[in-house]
């Protein structure tokens, strides 16, 4: 995912094909967001685009004033917005012309834009057809995934090309998502958010999702993956979130293209089973974890 800083004092449109600034990602609608200079703030508005606006991890479901540095998610391209005086990255001022500047963000994913959309916002993309009421309060088996380097694929391969691998990507998912008895909480673009009733179901989920896009006549992608079991918490909507739908995401976020990722939780519970193999323990630093968390490869290419 790439971020763009903006420093802006005219009407600015961001899209894939619009009067405003081009974007090169096959996530963002050709008309998608809309920044407007507003005596020293900004007005955001979505418009009306596929995948939604997310501002600060929450959707912009009608225009909003922002007075504050902000961070705007739309598809797979963040945009930073930074004050004069706020101390953000190089403290821009609003000047008399719009300014683009790319700044590297290498840990920004698919997997870590829905875990900060699911962690703010519990009421943005659930489908409707998840009875989560039933997974409130019971231990649940927690798998986020994505594509590795989707930005710089759909870039290379252009929208067309790039929208028929996601939508193979897609179906790889859900049809062993349904195989397996698991169900999707959240997907924005390539990045799933899922759930399964139990470990066993959710390794030989992943498991097979791997070799399925492994296979040399599987798509020409790489998909990253982990997990981790523990209690969710439902909301009055029936959307989960909690401490351990974070930690499920921070745990994939870590993973390679090919990589699959389990926390201790996991490979305790599956210890002894002759179906998971895991690799040697690994103690990682996760984002809004205090304490150093252990994780295991899972070694699905040897089951």
């Amino acid at each position: 995912m790439q971020t763009l800083l903006l420093v802006l004092e005219t009407d600015l449109v961001l899209g894939r094909d619009c009067e405003g600034l081009l974007l090169a990602d096959p996530q963002v609608s050709r008309r998608h967001l809309r920044l407007r200079p507003v005596n020293g703030i900004v007005e955001v508005a979505d418009l009306s685009s596929t995948n939604g606006s997310y501002l600060d991890g929450v959707p912009v479901r009608e225009p909003q004033l922002v007075e504050t540095d902000c961070r705007i998610v739309i598809g797979d391209t963040a945009v930073s917005l930074s004050f004069p005086g706020s101390g953000g990255l190089g403290t821009p001022t609003l000047g008399s012309a719009t300014s683009v500047r790319t700044v590297d963000d290498l840990r920004s994913t698919s997997i870590e834009v829905l875990a900060d959309v699911v962690l703010a916002d519990t009421n943005s993309t659930a489908p409707s057809e998840v009875d989560t009421d039933s997974l409130a309060d019971s231990t649940i088996t927690i798998v986020f995934s994505d594509i590795e380097s989707s930005t710089e694929r759909a870039t290379e391969m252009g929208d067309a090309r790039w929208f028929e691998l996601l939508e193979e990507h897609n179906g790889i998912i859900r049809a062993e998502v349904d195989t397996y008895g698991g169900r999707e909480v959240k997907s924005i673009g390539d990045g799933f958010m899922l759930v399964f009733p139990s470990v066993s179901r959710a390794l030989r989920f992943v498991t097979s999702v791997q070799r399925r896009v492994e296979d040399p006549a599987g798509p020409d992608l790489r998909v990253r993956m982990g997990l981790h079991t523990g209690e969710a918490i439902a909301d009055a909507s029936g959307d989960l979130f909690g401490r351990h739908i974070n930690l499920a995401a921070r745990v994939a976020n870590l993973a390679d293209g090919g990589q699959i990722l389990a926390s201790l939780v996991v490979r305790e519970i599956a210890a002894g089973r002759e179906d998971a193999v895991f690799g040697e323990p690994a103690l990682v630093e996760l984002k809004g974890f205090a304490d150093r968390q252990t994780v295991f490869e899972v070694d699905w290419s040897s089951l």
